[in-house]
């Protein structure tokens, strides 16, 4: 490690930026010309005081999509997969559909430009245990509906990248784990990395951040040796080996783009044969839903941006989200962020210069954190901190908008409220609901005391939620931004919709036969529906 006083002068907004975000431990690592500076601040796990190092893992979220890429990538470059566009039905006989989206690619599912809806509410539960397993995955992918014409649109969807993983396993017939340790990990020497299905020292522990910035642990996320989503967001590891990892990009970068020094040399930091197809996983294939006249496009598990750009894959335009890198020579950056209850994520890579920014938090927390902390890490990289926002000031708005973001759907869903009794009997409405896929369902039950209804996802009673009447059969529930935070459901709290089950007749007729939820913003109105079966047809493996 090199001291830089460049680098241990921000130590002080870090930790302001922490305190102010609800953030126990970060542990971040700068690459800059070859040199490497990392530093950590806080615990990772605080009952027992033990500090964060840059030899602890987290786990990486969505940062995982770049390693599943580039496996894929392996997997090309020796045949194993025969094509980048190869149709996913060809691969996987049990992805079946009848419109245009069954001719989805491989390309495709990297990209997220299937078009199809994401429904992360479909696996993303209380308490970081997934409603589903990893074998329900394609069958969700069947039936899901198309809310974007067939590759014209960015859809963020984390079903695309588990079912990659189920791809990799099937064409090299191993495991997912196996394929990631053989081809990535023991190449690169990246000893404190690893999957899902492990346990090892050094471990941060995840929490969430409640309103008044105060910490409580929440469960380990997908963890399990075949946990849904692990290709997605998986993947456990430190600074120092993601550092690693993408002096291996840049290093592969150079070597394939021809970015060499005038003297024939590509300054190669790793074997460049680790990281293959880099042209391909770095180009850019679908453009990103910015109003920008520069580049910003998704790759293969990774974004492009040219600087100065807002660091996104796709941004609220109502939250707080600044220029990076005004003033300042424009470059192209490859960027990614990891987001999972318990854990943040955040890199940015300068390929061109041979630099990189690197940082992973513990929490799940007010404002998503670690991006004020890596921005602020990218301005002074680029040695324009005079151009630079006040990180602190935004860190302060940003959490104070997602508190009020809560209290706003709450007054919604109060102020929507017309009713005070239901418009049928309450046993009109009780019943087992499921989705198209049939693997997924929503119990209407009564409340112990029979004086209201309930709904529990999938039975289970820690996504069981009291339901009032809202409308003309309808009903909704509702959680405080720190119950949710407490029951670890993720860090950006939902639309109003999430939170409201309307009943009818799927033909027109007079009796309660399916519900609508409109559990994710951009599905149609009503929402997805849920047909009422018997309970009898609740399939044990679920």
């Amino acid at each position: 490690m090199h001291t830089n006083n460049k680098w241990t002068s921000l130590l002080p907004a870090i930790q302001d930026i922490c305190d102010i975000s609800g953030i126990p431990g970060v542990s971040f690592g700068i690459v800059e010309n070859n040199e490497v500076y990392t530093a950590s601040l806080g615990y990772a796990d605080i009952a027992g005081e033990v500090p964060c190092d840059s030899n602890t893992t987290f786990v990486l979220g969505s940062l995982t999509k770049g390693m599943t890429a580039a496996l894929v990538a392996s997997l090309h470059s020796d045949g194993t997969i025969p094509s980048w566009d190869t149709p996913l039905k060809t691969l996987l006989p049990e992805f079946h559909r009848e419109d245009i989206y069954g001719e989805v690619t491989l390309t495709d599912l990297l990209t997220h430009r299937t078009g199809l809806a994401s429904l992360n509410s479909l696996w993303l539960a209380s308490n970081n245990k997934p409603y589903l397993p990893k074998s329900e995955a394609i069958q969700i992918f069947n039936h899901a509906p198309g809310i974007q014409p067939f590759r014209t649109e960015f859809v963020y969807n984390n079903f695309g990248y588990e079912i990659f993983g189920q791809v990799i396993e099937k064409a090299a017939r191993i495991t997912f784990a196996t394929a990631l340790q053989d081809r990535l990990l023991d190449p690169l020497r990246m000893s404190r990395t690893y999957y899902t299905g492990e346990t090892r020292d050094n471990e941060a522990r995840p929490y969430a951040a409640l309103e008044d910035g105060s910490l409580v642990p929440t469960a380990l996320p997908l963890f399990g040796e075949d946990v849904v989503m692990g290709p997605a967001g998986g993947v456990r590891s430190s600074v120092n080996d993601l550092l690693t990892l993408y002096q291996a990009f840049m290093s592969a970068a150079r070597s394939e783009m021809m970015l060499i020094d005038g003297t024939g040399s590509h300054g190669q930091l790793n074997p460049p044969q680790v990281i293959q197809g880099i042209d391909k996983l770095w180009k850019g294939h679908q453009h990103l839903p910015f109003k920008s006249l520069r580049e910003h496009s998704y790759g293969l598990g990774w974004a492009r941006a040219q600087l100065p750009a807002i660091l996104g894959q796709g941004y609220d335009p109502d939250s707080v989200n600044p220029m990076v890198g005004v003033g300042a020579p424009s470059q192209l950056a490859l960027y990614h962020g990891g987001d999972i209850p318990g854990f943040e994520a955040y890199n940015l890579l300068l390929s061109e210069s041979n630099s990189a920014v690197v940082v992973l938090v513990n929490s799940q927390t007010l404002n998503g954190g670690v991006r004020w902390i890596g921005e602020l890490l990218v301005e002074t990289l680029l040695d324009n901190g005079h151009n630079a926002p006040d990180y602190l000031k935004l860190a302060r708005k940003s959490a104070e908008a997602e508190a009020e973001r809560a209290k706003r759907i709450n007054k919604a869903l109060a102020v929507g409220r017309k009713v005070d009794l239901s418009s049928r009997p309450l046993d009109a409405y009780v019943g087992t609901y499921f989705n198209a896929a049939e693997n997924f369902f929503i119990q209407i039950v009564h409340s112990k005391d029979k004086s209201h209804i309930e709904v529990s996802y999938i039975g289970r009673q820690d996504d069981t939620f009291s339901l009032l009447p809202y409308q003309e059969d309808s009903f909704y529930w509702t959680l405080t931004r720190d119950e949710y935070a407490r029951l670890g459901r993720g860090s950006l709290f939902p639309s109003v919709g999430y939170f409201i089950l309307k009943f009818g007749s799927a033909k027109d007729g007079s009796d309660v036969s399916c519900l609508w939820w409109h559990h994710q913003s951009d599905l149609p109105y009503p929402g997805e529906m849920f047909k009422k079966m018997e309970s009898s047809n609740i399939r044990s493996e679920l």
